[in-house]
């Protein structure tokens, strides 16, 4: 076995120790085992260096360099063939698609540039997002709080269905005699049903921009269209959530627990939430909130939450994740004229599901802006959000 392959094996345990030893609270253990962690780290890639060194010779860099460039030059065919199609569907400007943009984009196995098939894709309604594009999208995402991540993601290809949801059970084995029929019992099945929603936007863009063939549209209104997608999912998300703050006479909802102290925050945790989401709950919360968190000592005057001794930007509270919200998406709430930040404790990820049905699809006209001499850029995410397992969350608030 190599160096760095029983470094890394290493490394995977050594994670798994800090992870275990920050959950039962042993911060100074943690700290030590995340010290020797960097140490590995850093071993294994000496490592990996030392054995592209001794293994690699001058042929293969020539030919893996020759790959990255074979790759590179395909993908940016692939992008300005996109480019060309999702702003000109005519293809008249900037110029048409040459051979070997056809190539790339559509993978034609025969002879290149069918317009059937390019017609065939317009008349669709759109251009789905390619591989490489969507990734640039997912990238400027991580530049913001996406509940999304947090939360349980289907695909679907139907704008509106049922989903199988959890139901507590009262199951237990019993005994039985031998040569006796086992005890029957039953188990209790309930269903969500979902609709899909089509949500867009538009974007202007200039002409003179796009007379660039080269440009990756994607990659200049990349960060515009993620943040939008990110707000668009974020409000869907807190809806159901907001109501367990509120309340919802409609639903038997009742109004969050006003909290005062850490001991309420405690006491959500461990008995208000079942234990059976224990392991997975984090605690949802906005600026206001954290703040009040971070003001919180115990009884030796120590902070109550500490940073993540593997992930520096993260904080937990009793090992559990604190997600941080900006006030502008998860803002107070004003309960008899009285403004309370919100949290929210328990498994996300069994509370709701996202029903998201493809992915991004762009579309364009040079109609709407021609005034303007520019194209309208119109971007549409199609999903549905449905609360599968009421009993995973609680809410909780505090006055601010």
């Amino acid at each position: 076995m190599k160096k760095s392959d029983e470094l890394k094996q290493a490394i995977s345990g050594k994670k798994l120790e800090v992870e275990n030893l920050q959950q039962k609270m042993r911060i100074e253990d943690a700290l030590k085992a995340a010290e020797e962690l960097k140490k590995l780290n850093a071993e294994c890639k000496i490592a990996l260096a030392l054995e592209e060194s001794e293994f690699e010779n001058f042929s293969k860099q020539e030919k893996t360099c020759a790959t990255n460039s074979t790759a590179t030059d395909a993908v940016k065919l692939r992008n300005r063939a996109f480019n060309k199609l999702v702003l000109n569907p005519l293809r008249t400007f900037p110029e048409p698609l040459t051979d070997e943009e056809k190539h790339a984009y559509f993978n034609v196995s025969g002879s290149p540039g069918q317009p059937g098939q390019i017609e065939s894709i317009n008349t669709k309604g759109g251009y789905l997002l390619p591989q490489e594009q969507m990734a640039q999208l997912q990238e400027f995402r991580k530049d913001f709080v996406a509940l999304k991540d947090y939360v349980n993601v289907v695909s679907t290809n139907y704008t509106s269905g049922r989903w199988a949801t959890y139901t507590q059970q009262d199951l237990e084995f019993q005994s039985f005699a031998e040569m006796t029929d086992i005890p029957e019992s039953d188990v209790t099945f309930a269903e969500a049903t979902y609709t899909i929603s089509d949500m867009g936007l538009i974007l202007p863009i200039s002409n003179q921009l796009i007379a660039d063939a080269d440009i990756d549209i994607i990659s200049f209104m990349g960060r515009q269209l993620a943040e939008g997608a990110v707000k668009t999912e974020n409000k869907a998300i807190l809806t159901p959530l907001e109501k367990l703050i509120t309340g919802d006479t409609a639903t038997s909802i009742p109004e969050a627990t006003t909290i005062t102290s850490y001991k309420s925050l405690n006491t959500a945790l461990w008995k208000t939430l079942d234990g059976v989401y224990y392991n997975s709950a984090k605690i949802f919360t906005n600026q206001d909130g954290f703040l009040w968190l971070a003001n919180l000592d115990d009884a030796q005057n120590k902070p109550l939450f500490v940073p993540d001794v593997t992930e520096p930007n993260k904080y937990r509270y009793r090992g559990k994740e604190i997600v941080v919200l900006p006030n502008t998406t998860l803002p107070n709430k004003t309960i008899s004229s009285k403004s309370y930040a919100p949290f929210f404790v328990g498994d996300m990820r069994s509370y709701l599901t996202f029903f998201e049905r493809q992915g991004m699809e762009l579309a364009t006209s040079s109609e709407l802006f021609f005034k303007k001499y520019g194209y309208a850029l119109r971007a549409v995410i199609r999903f549905g959000v449905v609360v599968t397992d009421s009993n995973a969350m609680t809410a909780l608030k505090v006055e601010v």
